[in-house]
């Protein structure tokens, strides 16, 4: 996958639209958050969401292997370096003792919560995933 011409701009208008859009299952859950930014940064589709409740999900998640493989398996190898994330890369965080999958602003790593995006320090990336 390669960035598109004018990615950055086309991310800004995604977290923007996004802002105020609150954690639901399928449409807006982290997972499909995250598809969408990298289908906004590349240009490609990386897989359609199945699931419509936590415990699809989960089933989904589980079969696939983890969270990480089960989003992440496209974007190749990851890297436990938080240092590298740059902004539109994904990373894997530990939420509440939960998996989460965020995406870089380039100042902090944000997704989808009950109010709309929350945004937690770049540190908090458990494994990274480069996009382009």
């Amino acid at each position: 996958m390669r960035r598109i011409e004018g990615w950055e701009k086309r991310l800004a208008a995604y977290l923007l639209a996004r802002k105020n859009m609150p954690f639901e299952w399928g449409p807006n859950d982290c997972a499909t958050f995250m598809f969408g930014a990298v289908a906004t940064i590349t240009g490609q589709e990386m897989r359609p969401v199945s699931w419509s409740s936590a415990l699809e999900a989960m089933r989904v998640i589980e079969e696939d292997g983890g969270l990480g493989q089960a989003a992440c398996a496209p974007l190749g190898r990851a890297s436990q370096n938080w240092r590298e994330i740059r902004r539109g890369d994904v990373a894997l965080i530990d939420q509440d003792r939960r998996p989460a999958i965020c995406v870089c602003t380039g100042q902090t790593l944000c997704g989808p919560g009950p109010n709309g995006l929350e945004h937690v320090p770049l540190d908090r990336a458990v494994n990274v995933w480069k996009v382009g």
